[in-house]
């Protein structure tokens, strides 16, 4: 049976007298690599994905929030390229009091502007840190699917990189299949060289 531009289809699967031993192995690993990409792929996908955001989400249960103070004014406007702002904030100077009673202070991302005195939100870790503000439950979950898509995208990597090392193997047995047939066919013939 002829398929596009005379080409013959499933022709791998067919008995055929041409067909050698490695079209065979070629045709199967080509199977096992389709099944992993449609199998595989999804399933370490999601499961990343799970797993970093629930991670992320994870970030918030050792920190806890508490209400600071501004000391200063913050600067009224950001300062583009510099690293230091991130959607109109900027880092500014400010202050709690500890479990203890104890003033603190640090600096945290506060809205661009803000007068000093103002409360702003800043969350600590169990031993009185402070550390960045945890993700949201919509951040976490685009974190799981980046990095789910990420994992999905490199098993298909891995599978076209296995296909690609056992063409290589295969085409380097043919090429010896071809030589040996060839040198073969020289001797029978009583190949003499002038």
């Amino acid at each position: 049976m002829l398929g596009h531009r005379g080409r013959v289809v499933w022709w791998r699967w067919r008995r055929n007298p041409l067909k050698r031993r490695s079209d065979t192995v070629e045709t199967w690993i080509g199977v096992a690599l389709v099944a992993m990409l449609l199998l595989a792929a999804p399933i370490v996908g999601r499961a990343t994905a799970a797993v970093a955001e629930r991670a992320a989400l994870d970030q918030s249960r050792d920190l806890h929030r508490v209400t600071a103070r501004l000391v200063e004014d913050a600067p009224a406007t950001t300062v583009r390229f510099s690293g230091s702002a991130i959607n109109n904030h900027v880092r500014a100077t400010v202050w709690w009091t500890t479990a203890d009673d104890s003033p603190r202070t640090d600096t945290a991302l506060v809205k661009a502007g803000t007068k000093a005195g103002a409360p702003t939100a800043v969350w600590l870790d169990d031993a009185g840190r402070m550390r960045p503000a945890p993700p949201t439950a919509a951040q976490a979950s685009s974190q799981g699917v980046a990095l789910g898509t990420a994992a999905g995208a490199g098993v298909c990597m891995l599978a076209l990189g296995i296909w690609w090392i056992a063409r290589l193997g295969l085409e380097g047995h043919r090429r010896s299949q071809w030589e040996r047939a060839w040198s073969d066919f020289d001797r029978h013939r009583g190949h003499r060289h002038a």
